[in-house]
């Protein structure tokens, strides 16, 4: 059985015991950017957030990309989120390749050159990238500077949260 199979007869299961209230406005208290890497999946589990509680942005190698932004944006002045997580994490897919080798990669496997995405935001030092992340999400003019911005880095390997701070201080 494929995994989407498995997922239809599960959901057929589940929904005799699901809790209509999700039906209700949700009303989230912070918005958690992160990697869509799936190690990370029980992320809200291990800092003890319920999921009512957060809206959780994922993309591969954590950007601040105008799609994230886009979320944030409903997030921020829709749903009236006041926080703002940024949480990278050690091992990612994104360290593997510079910019420039990814896109030799995906021309060897497909063949054709692109020109989207413009960039695929690939990086060495997860602390320094996500140090990046917090600047230009702080540096938005549509997100008010009463919102806080914090950035992260989770450690697979202990399963410890560090906190990185931009270099300018803010």
């Amino acid at each position: 059985m494929s995994l989407i199979e498995h997922a239809i007869t599960a959901n057929r299961q589940s929904a005799a015991h699901h809790d209509p209230s999700l039906a209700n406005k949700p009303a989230p208290k912070i918005a958690i950017l992160t990697c869509m890497d799936p190690r990370l999946n029980q992320l809200l589990e291990w800092f003890d957030i319920k999921p009512a509680d957060a809206d959780v942005i994922r993309n591969v190698g954590t950007a601040a990309t105008i799609d994230v932004v886009r979320s944030l944006m409903f997030s921020i002045h829709v749903l009236g989120v006041r926080e703002i997580m940024v949480v990278g994490h050690t091992g990612c897919g994104m360290t593997m390749f510079s910019e420039e080798e990814f896109e030799n990669h995906i021309h060897t496997q497909c063949g054709v050159w692109a020109v989207a995405p413009d960039k695929f935001h690939c990086y060495t030092d997860v602390n320094l990238a996500t140090q990046k992340q917090v600047l230009k999400l702080r540096s938005h003019p549509w997100i008010p500077s009463s919102v806080v911005i914090r950035g992260f880095v989770y450690d697979l390997s202990t399963g410890g949260l560090s906190e990185v701070t931009p270099k300018d201080g803010k």
